[in-house]
């Protein structure tokens, strides 16, 4: 039996992309946690967390990222998540993952 306009390959890059902006939407939840819960000083580092979909990763990988390497920059948000000899970690991400853990079941199980 032949399934008339079946096409695998549409199908899949169709998924995909559905599954991608899931997981988008799901990142924005988080960075939008972790804006909360970091500490602020000069909100610098705040104004640096982001989400990003990498493009051309065979993973498809989606990424929260705090901090960035520019001059005068938030070069520290390492720091202040896991903490330096001379100064006691303030975890935000981590936080902000695990407390959005539920928001982000219910993204990818219903869009």
């Amino acid at each position: 039996m032949r399934i008339a306009n079946w096409n695998p390959d549409a199908i899949t890059a169709e998924v995909e992309k559905k599954a991608m902006d899931r997981l988008e939407k799901a990142g924005e939840v988080v960075a939008a946690a972790a804006r909360t819960k970091v500490p602020v000083a000069t909100g610098k580092l705040r104004s640096t967390i982001r989400v990003t979909r990498l493009k051309g990763d065979p993973k498809l990988d989606i990424r929260v990222y705090a901090g960035n390497r520019e001059k005068d920059g938030a070069f520290y948000a390492h720091m202040v998540e896991m903490g330096t000899v001379k100064m006691r970690a303030r975890p935000f991400l981590r936080p902000a993952l695990n407390g959005a853990k539920g928001n982000i079941m219910a993204i990818m199980e219903n869009g």
